[in-house]
C-alpha cells in the first residue's frame, strides 16, 4: 500500500494524495497488535467483491430501488436506482457529512446555500454534503439514474419541518417524529474542498481526500500498472471499502486470494484481514477508499508477504 501511494504520487507529478497516509507510511514503529483469529467474518450481507453487473441483474428499470453494499460499524453505503422523475425528498444528516458518486443518468442535486444551489450531476461526479445542510436528489433524465451513496453508520436523518408529519417516512424503530430547532449547518469551506468534483472531466486533478470528516473518509487514489511491491497491511478499528472509478484494480485479501475489480465494482475488507491493493490493466486505474477513520492506522507484518501465504491464512 505504501508503494501504491508512492506510484500514484509519481504518476501525478508529486500531487499530495494524503499527508496522513504518507506520514504513517514513513513514521513506523514496531509493536504487538491484536489480530482476530479466526479471520474477521463478512457480516450483515456484505461481500468481498460486489460486482455492479450482479447488482443490476435483478433490478426493474421501471422502479426505484436501493441495494446495500457496506454495513459495518463505521460506514453504510448502497447503490440507489431512481426511475425517471423520482427523487429523494429534502432531508439533512444531523451530525455527519454524507457523499455520493453518480454513475448513470442525470440527477438534479439541490443544496440550498451553495452557488449554484441546484446543479445536474452526471456520471463520475462526486458530491458531498456538509452536516445539517438540507439536500435533495431528483432524476431529471429520461432514463433510470444510478448513484452510490455513502453515510456514517450512525447517521441520523432529520427533515425540514412542515406543518405536519404527513408524507414523512416512518421514524426509526422505537422513535417518534419530534418538532425541534437545530444548530447551524456546517460551512461549505470547512474541509477546503468543493462540494462536487467531476472525475472524468479531470481525473488527474480529482485525486486526494474528497471527504475528510472526523467520522467519514473518502480518498481518491490513482495510479498506473507496475510490479506489485506494495506491502500487505491490516487495520484494527474499521474495514476498507474500495470503489473502482476507472481501469482495473487488484486486491489480495487474506483468506480469499486475489480479487479483480472493474469500474463500479466495490471491494470490502474487514478490519483484521490483510489486504494488498494494486493497479492493473494497461492504463491508469482509480479507486476511492472509504472508511470511518481518516487518521486510522495501518499495520504491516515484518515478513512480506505474510507467512503462511495470504490465500491460505
Amino acid at each position: 500500500m505504501k508503494n501504491l501511494w508512492k506510484r500514484s504520487l509519481a504518476a501525478l507529478g508529486a500531487i499530495a494524495i494524503s499527508t496522513v497516509g504518507m506520514t504513517q507510511a514513513h513514521a513506523q514503529a514496531k509493536a504487538w497488535t491484536p489480530k482476530p483469529t479466526p479471520l474477521a467474518p463478512y457480516v450483515n450481507g456484505m461481500k468481498p467483491l460486489t460486482k455492479l453487473s450482479d447488482v443490476l441483474a435483478d433490478k426493474d428499470p421501471s422502479a426505484s430501488w436501493r441495494h446495500k453494499v457496506v454495513d459495518d460499524e463505521s460506514v453504510k453505503a448502497a447503490w440507489v436506482g431512481l426511475k425517471p422523475g423520482d427523487g429523494m425528498r429534502q432531508k439533512l444528516v444531523a451530525d455527519h457529512r454524507t457523499a455520493f458518486v453518480v454513475w448513470e443518468g442525470q440527477i438534479e442535486v439541490n443544496i440550498p446555500g451553495q452557488t449554484p444551489a441546484t446543479f445536474t450531476a452526471t456520471k463520475g461526479m462526486m458530491v458531498q454534503v456538509p452536516l445539517r445542510r438540507p439536500y435533495s436528489l431528483t432524476n431529471v433524465g429520461s432514463t433510470p439514474s444510478l448513484h452510490f451513496e455513502v453515510h456514517n453508520a450512525k447517521r441520523v436523518f432529520i427533515y425540514p419541518q412542515p406543518t405536519s408529519t404527513a408524507g414523512l417516512p416512518p421514524p426509526p424503530e422505537g422513535h417518534v417524529w419530534f418538532p425541534h430547532r437545530y444548530e447551524q449547518p456546517d460551512s461549505f469551506t470547512s474541509q477546503g474542498t468543493p462540494v462536487s468534483r467531476n472525475f472524468f472531466a479531470n481525473p488527474a486533478g480529482s485525486t486526494g481526500a474528497f471527504v475528510n470528516d472526523d467520522r467519514l473518509f473518502m480518498n481518491v487514489i490513482r495510479g498506473a500498472n507496475a510490479p506489485v511491491t506494495d506491502e500487505y497491511y491490516f487495520k484494527v478499528s474499521d474495514g476498507d471499502a474500495w470503489f473502482v472509478m476507472e481501469g482495473q484494480m487488484g486486491f489480495s485479501v487474506e483468506g480469499l486470494g486475489s480479487l479483480v475489480a472493474n469500474p463500479g465494482d466495490i471491494v470490502y475488507v474487514p478490519a483484521g484481514r490483510f489486504q494488498q491493493p494494486s493497479h492493473l490493466g494497461g492504463g491508469f486505474s482509480t479507486g476511492i477508499v472509504i472508511n470511518g477513520y481518516p487518521r486510522g492506522s495501518r499495520h504491516w507484518p515484518e515478513i512480506q508477504p505474510p507467512v503462511p501465504p495470504i490465500a491460505s491464512m
